[in-house]
């Protein structure tokens, strides 16, 4: 199946970091992406720009109105990027999350099933998952199975 991660930061926190170390994170990110990318479980994967060279559409009424920015900019969090993986299960999922590094240096990773032909536009979803407590990241857990 295919899950869509999400990264969010604490953008306080992001902004405090030297650009020495924010190099150092987008690093470890992209070495992470690659250890996936190896695995066979990357589909995608996008870091964002800031929110500020955002731009938020509406159409209302046949209208468009654009607004510099993000929705979220009010948010102590901020999207940082977008993951797209391969995994068995939602449980599956989470493993591969946790060991991201923006999980592990007090961001969060929302993990999402992708939406297939069945389950788009249902209001509950599709899968349901234990959601099992991660634990010690299994690193045989890596590959995909499907």
């Amino acid at each position: 199946m295919r899950y869509v991660c999400l990264g969010y930061m604490n953008a306080p926190a992001w902004e405090s970091l030297s650009l020495a170390e924010r190099e150092a994170f987008r690093r470890d990110c992209r070495a992470y992406d690659d250890v996936l990318a190896d695995a066979g479980c990357v589909i995608a994967s996008e870091s964002l720009d800031c929110e500020e060279n955002a731009a938020t559409l509406r159409v209302r009424g046949g209208a468009a109105a654009i607004e510099p920015g993000c929705p979220s900019v009010a948010s102590r969090m901020t999207l940082v990027g977008i993951l797209v993986i391969k995994a068995s299960d939602m449980n599956h999922a989470i493993q591969l999350a946790a060991r991201y590094p923006a999980s592990q240096r007090g961001g969060v990773v929302e993990v999402r099933p992708a939406a297939t032909a069945a389950t788009a536009g249902r209001i509950d979803g599709g899968e349901k998952s234990s959601r099992i407590s991660v634990g010690p990241v299994e690193t045989a857990r890596l590959r995909s199975t499907s």
